[in-house]
């Protein structure tokens, strides 16, 4: 059953995403918009802004945004469905259904996460209630891991055998390649199905909403040439370096106290929250991904990293460093006694011993230096020189001018050095990264509400006049929105994400289908729906060549005079560089009918460009 879309439609127009909003969140006027202290990270001042006028929120401090649904489905963890509908019995609303078959994909991607559950509460049943699960209960018993706790994070055992699992799925009758795509089963040489998770204590790992996208299997015992652990590959529903073990579990405590420890394997976690430390998340022995970042990055930018001691653990701990400072978080790191993990540290001494670590975490400036001594790296001044700079590379990746200001001193303190040749040695290291393009990636945020606080960089040598229309058309004024799709063609875009935003405003155009509440829900892509909420929040320029070209501030922004103006600045960049690419062809022209017939097309150019000149000063 679903919603019928017309009702959906009459819901959202009734529901003032204000009045939703204030329910939860105390909201303050400010200008034309409203804020508030965000319900989605700790914070002190207000970052989170809500829009009357277009129907969206928008958190600059987290990212997270949306419109009224995806607010709720955030912040009480519900489905698109269940959102529409408290909204419903809120306006009084009745809710009409339809009967309608899933899309081809959707059906396919809630049958995967429907197999993953079947799988989940097999293994755990495996676990709890069987006398196959003896030899399981006991390992987990000998590790200290309580049965609540077990049953907190859905532990499971995959009993010895080949087709243990094989044979629930036939007679429960799912879809045995289906399994497979999820690494559940496998085949032989000879097409035969059997188990791929044997002999193995079963970690079911979770979506931040608490849905089972994968598994990790620990094997019990060492054997030849079997890995320690085994992990579900990759598919539709799980996404490794999108994924954090424990988010589901520790998101609110996260948020409560705004600070993650970060660890790196599954009992790690779990040995810290069945302690009753319980803001933790785990990188799964992975290293840490710009996604997983940018993914915890919506409940907290306070972290601390607890890896090994050993030299692996180490060097992640490194790695992480500078990933985390680029999506500006504040970096500590805690180092273990040699020999100790997060697991047998917390277990051995206690919380009280643990969270007397965790308070004295150094910065990660101290603590990267600390590993450069430990190296050996500052006993000769070809090596020190080698550390510093490494050091200074790693401020290279904090945004703050401020802070980046403040670890130069200490970095010159501590070397006594003079602080201006660390400034300079720092801006060098700017520069050349300046001349690098960006690796910033994004991801889809969990229900369409935005993970990251950092821009979308779309493309930089576009047309800057691009940007400015994508802002108005998704602005909602039907006049602007007609104006400028009747008079620029969107598929002369020099960026395919913006024609791509255009073609959806074009689609619902017909059907007065423009609000920036509805429009955004159509944005399939989470890192372009990202963008255009932030987008319509902004109110900056967009290039020195918009500055050039601004009408000298005389014309109200977003009127149909301004859109005007827009269009023809758009039209008149598109003149200057096709003059700019004529003109080059005229260099390397070798016949001179070629180079005559450019300098007329110029011409007619710099008489297009006139006209348009003279539009504007009419």
């Amino acid at each position: 059953m679903r919603i019928l879309e017309s009702k959906i439609d009459e819901i959202r127009t009734a529901a003032d995403i204000v009045d939703i909003i204030s329910a939860y969140v105390q909201l303050k006027k400010r200008g034309k918009n409203f804020v508030g202290l965000c319900p989605f990270h700790s914070e002190k001042t207000p970052s989170f802004t809500v829009s009357s006028e277009k129907q969206i929120y928008k958190c600059f401090g987290c990212g997270a945004s949306g419109n009224v649904f995806n607010f709720l489905m955030e912040f009480k963890n519900i489905s698109f469905i269940e959102a529409v509908q408290e909204i419903a019995e809120q306006l009084g609303i009745s809710v009409k259904y339809e009967k309608a078959p899933l899309a081809e994909q959707e059906y396919e991607v809630e049958e995967l996460y429907e197999i993953n559950l079947s799988a989940a509460k097999f293994f755990s049943d495996f676990l709890l209630k069987s006398n196959e699960g003896e030899i399981a209960r006991e390992y987990l018993k000998k590790r200290n891991i309580k049965p609540q706790t077990q049953k907190i994070f859905g532990l499971g055992y995959a009993p010895n055998g080949w087709d243990n699992f094989l044979q629930f799925a036939k007679s429960n009758k799912i879809n045995l390649q289906k399994a497979k795509l999820l690494g559940l089963i496998d085949t032989n040489e000879r097409g035969e199905y059997y188990d791929k998770f044997r002999d193995r204590i079963i970690f079911p790992i979770f979506s931040p909403n608490g849905r089972v996208i994968a598994f990790g299997g620990r094997i019990l015992e060492s054997k030849e040439n079997a890995a320690k652990y085994l992990n579900s590959p990759e598919s539709q529903v799980y996404i490794k370096r999108r994924s954090l073990y424990g988010l589901y579990h520790s998101k609110e405590e996260i948020r409560k106290l705004d600070k993650a420890i970060l660890v790196e394997g599954y009992f790690d976690l779990i040995s810290l929250y069945q302690n009753g430390i319980k803001n933790v998340v785990a990188s799964s022995g992975t290293s840490l991904t710009e996604e997983q970042v940018q993914l915890l990055s919506r409940f907290t930018k306070n972290i601390i990293v607890l890896f090994d001691a050993d030299t692996a653990g180490q060097k992640a701990s490194l790695r992480s460093i500078e990933i985390l400072l680029k999506y500006d978080f504040d970096v500590k790191v805690v180092s273990l006694p040699s020999g100790e993990d997060p697991d047998s540290f917390v277990q051995n001494a206690g919380k009280g011993k643990f969270e007397e670590m965790i308070s004295s975490a150094k910065n990660f400036l101290e603590y990267q230096a600390l590993q450069y001594e430990l190296a050996g790296m500052f006993e000769e001044p070809s090596e020190q020189t080698k550390a510093i700079r490494e050091l200074v590379k790693t401020l290279s990746f904090i945004n703050d001018e401020l802070k980046r200001n403040l670890f130069i001193k200490s970095i010159a303190k501590k070397f006594n050095l003079r602080e201006k040749l660390i400034e300079t040695e720092l801006n060098q290291i700017l520069q050349m990264q300046k001349q690098k393009p960006s690796t910033v990636k994004q991801i889809p945020s969990e229900r369409g509400v935005s993970g990251n606080n950092i821009s979308f960089k779309i493309i930089s040598k576009s047309n800057p006049y691009e940007k400015e229309m994508i802002r108005l058309i998704y602005s909602g004024n039907e006049e602007i929105v007609r104006f400028i799709l009747e008079n620029v063609d969107y598929n002369d875009f020099e960026s395919h994400e913006y024609r791509k935003l255009a073609s959806i405003v074009v689609e619902n155009l017909n059907e007065n289908k423009i609000s920036p509440s509805v429009l955004i829900e159509k944005i399939e892509d989470d890192n372009l729906k990202d963008f255009v909420i932030k987008l319509l929040f902004e109110d900056e320029q967009i290039s020195k060549k918009w500055d050039e070209l601004s009408f000298n501030g005389k014309i109200e922004k977003d009127t149909l005079l301004y859109a005007e103006n827009v269009v023809r600045g758009y039209k008149i960049f598109q003149i200057d560089e096709k003059i700019k690419l004529n003109n080059k062809l005229i260099e390397q022209a070798s016949d001179e009918k070629d180079k005559i017939n450019l300098l007329k097309k110029n011409k007619e150019l710099l008489e297009a460009k006139r006209i348009l000149n003279n539009k504007n000063s009419s």
